[in-house]
């Protein structure tokens, strides 16, 4: 299963460094936003590498499910 993040392969395949430093460089000089970990891994969101390469994914239409219908209604006309 993916992540939401890309992973440390993904990143270096993405830039073509393995340096955290020239990772960060390189996002940085083609203006990707990205998150710093505590230990200073840069981090991409999957979907927003996928934006910025221009991938789209088929997104499928979906149709609100019918509304409820009720199935049984009281009767207040005989209440006084």
């Amino acid at each position: 299963m993916e992540t939401e993040i890309l992973s440390d392969t993904e990143l270096a395949e993405l830039t073509g460094y393995k340096a955290r430093g020239w990772q960060r460089r390189w996002l940085n000089e083609r203006h990707w936003h990205f998150v710093e970990s505590r230990g200073g891994r840069p981090l991409v969101g999957r979907q927003y590498a996928r934006m910025k390469l221009g991938v789209t994914v088929g997104v499928l239409p979906v149709t609100p499910p019918p509304l409820p219908t009720t199935a049984w209604t009281p009767d207040f006309s005989r209440v006084k």
